[in-house]
């Protein structure tokens, strides 16, 4: 049941991600779609390993590596966010 709802909500912020995306209309290159996938795939895979520790029965280890690995996603999203999706990047000079 839990990966049905990491499916679902995956899938709502990708869904989120391209919607605020077209409607800012950036001038995203190959490479940032790449990136992106990546993130979004790195993503999952957070939230699938904090699922699988929770199953085993390993609650600190699922804190644990949710915060260290969660902290690296939360990072590469700002960083996608400041350099490809926002308005002042996408600025002719």
């Amino acid at each position: 049941m839990a990966h049905i709802i990491i499916g679902a909500f995956t899938t709502a912020v990708f869904l989120l991600v391209i919607i605020s995306a077209q409607k800012k209309e950036p001038k995203v290159k190959w490479w940032h779609r790449v990136l992106t996938f990546f993130e979004y795939i790195y993503f999952i895979f957070v939230l699938e390993v904090i699922v699988s520790f929770l199953q085993e029965g390993a609650a600190k280890g699922a804190l644990v590596i949710g915060t260290i690995l969660g902290f690296i996603a939360v990072v590469w999203a700002f960083l996608l966010y400041r350099f490809v999706f926002s308005r002042r990047a996408t600025k002719e000079k």
